[in-house]
């Protein structure tokens, strides 16, 4: 019998929700711990932080920071390693393979979006010199690593930042798993979860159309701040914006709302989310150049038309305007005009959506990673 290998699944941070937890469950499933010794760990931040200096300045000591996990040699008794995060991305590894989902946005992708929200000079000298400090040290050990590593990204978005930021060509596509669909004819196709009934929904007022934003709850990223605006333009539509807390969530002035927004600010169980999906007619996505983006194909697994903007990132790839959803610029206007047209023309859309969310399945994503790894 062939010995176990020892395989370590290593992130940044551990997260009660979000796409990465997504990525580890299905990554396991695809290397088969019956024969394969799998362990997920996270980097352990309080351990290679310089010591006396205090956490807050992370990001001025980032050089020090990743030296001392490109340093450690823990992950060295591994056989493979698999990194999904940009600190985790920095180990010493002879068969490393980096799933590469992002940078740090604040200093790449959205270092523009960054640098105007700080209106002090000498709050955007501060920026300039800490995004200088982190690309360099990302430039040591980041792109480093990557040359050395077998490169996978989750989308073309994420491939081309690679190539601009990193200078790295040589990598594959895989997607993140985003559903698990059930299908015998397009029209027959579903999702199999049971249906929760929450609280807060039964508490909402009875719209004849809903109009659903669900992401972690970032102001701006994911354009909460627009989806806002944009009810005040369809008094007669309800709007839900759900989803688990953000700090930036606290700058809303929720006195003065639209009387047709309702907040449910939470951490959502599947079951949950499968209610919410079901419950609306369109969902709303206008997030800020987005890595992938797996809400609105979960959206689209339940029939749902999708309204995103022309700077939304890979979302902008995985839909197709007026088929899936609607394209739109980032104009609150402009954005409700795309919702009266997916109201208008959803039902027409709902099979289109339906096989666009069956090119992203978690069955696709294991057999991808599968034949990838062991190839």
């Amino acid at each position: 019998m062939a010995n176990k290998l020892k395989i370590i699944i290593l992130a940044d941070s551990k997260e009660e929700q979000g796409g990465t937890n997504k990525v580890i469950t299905h990554m396991i499933k695809a290397l088969d711990n019956t024969t394969n010794e799998i362990f997920v760990d996270y980097i352990n931040k309080e351990k290679y932080m310089p010591k006396y200096l205090p956490k807050r300045w992370l990001s001025l000591y980032r050089i020090f920071y990743l030296r001392n996990i490109s340093n450690d040699d823990y992950f060295k008794q591994f056989d493979i390693a698999i990194t999904l995060q940009p600190d985790s991305h920095c180990i010493t590894h002879k068969n490393h393979i980096i799933y590469f989902q992002h940078h740090l946005r604040t200093f790449y992708d959205l270092f523009w979006y960054s640098f105007r929200l700080r209106t002090k000079l000498r709050r955007k000298i501060v920026f300039l010199l800490v995004t200088a400090i982190n690309r360099l040290a990302d430039k040591i050990y980041l792109t480093s690593n990557l040359k050395k590593a077998r490169v996978i990204v989750n989308s073309q978005t994420v491939g081309e930042r690679l190539k601009n930021y990193n200078k790295i060509f040589d990598f594959i596509i895989i997607n993140p798993p985003a559903v698990s669909i059930i299908t015998d004819t397009i029209k027959a196709s579903k999702i199999e979860t049971k249906q929760i009934i929450t609280k807060e929904l039964t508490e909402l007022n009875n719209y004849k159309f809903t109009i659903l934003s669900f992401s972690r709850l970032k102001l701006r990223e994911k354009g909460i701040d627009v989806v806002l605006a944009t009810a005040l333009h369809l008094p007669s539509y309800q709007f839900i914006i759900a989803g688990p807390y953000d700090i930036t969530f606290e700058t809303i002035d929720k006195n003065n709302m639209p009387k047709n927004i309702n907040l449910i600010v939470k951490d959502f169980s599947d079951e949950e989310k499968t209610t919410l999906f079901r419950k609306c007619d369109v969902f709303i996505a206008p997030y800020l150049d987005e890595d992938f983006g797996i809400t609105p194909i979960e959206a689209n697994a339940y029939g749902k038309p999708v309204i995103y903007c022309d700077d939304s990132g890979e979302i902008r790839n995985t839909q197709k305007h007026k088929i899936t959803g609607y394209m739109s610029r980032r104009i609150p206007k402009n954005i409700a005009e795309g919702i009266e047209y997916c109201i208008k023309n959803k039902d027409k859309m709902k099979d289109a959506c339906i096989e666009n969310a069956s090119n992203y399945t978690v069955e696709k994503f294991e057999t991808s990673f599968r034949k990838y790894l062991f190839q």
